[in-house]
This record gives structure tokens, C-alpha cells and sequence, in this order.
């Protein structure tokens, strides 16, 4: 990746890069149902639902 991504994290102010997102994430800040959006996105995506989702602390179903 050459450059990181800014995000939008809905019910947050600012933006946010992926190391900020993974980070919330691990420390229980974000969850499956909240949701990112970024410049070139036209819709919000849930946490769950997205690449993020294997930061997620249920990893139960992960594949190695």
C-alpha cells in the first residue's frame, strides 16, 4: 500500500488511518456494528462486514 486510506468512522469526528481503525479495534473502542466510510466510498460499511472484520476479537470461524 502506498498511502494510507483516511477513513470516517460514523458517530466519530475526524478521520482516521487503517493503524488507527486496527488500534480501536484491539482495544474494544470499535465493534462489529460500527461502521467506516471513506472519499471514495458512496455508502457506510460495517466493521463486520469489511477487511477490518478479522481484527475483530471473534475469530472462531478464521481460517489460517
Amino acid at each position: 500500500m502506498g498511502k494510507n486510506k483516511i477513513w470516517k468512522i460514523k458517530s466519530y469526528e475526524g478521520s482516521f488511518t487503517d493503524e488507527e481503525v486496527v488500534e480501536m479495534i484491539k482495544n474494544g473502542q470499535l465493534k462489529g456494528e460500527d461502521a467506516l466510510s471513506s472519499r471514495d466510498m458512496k455508502k457506510w460499511v460495517k466493521i463486520e462486514d469489511s477487511i477490518y472484520q478479522f481484527y475483530l476479537e471473534d475469530k472462531e470461524n478464521e481460517t489460517i
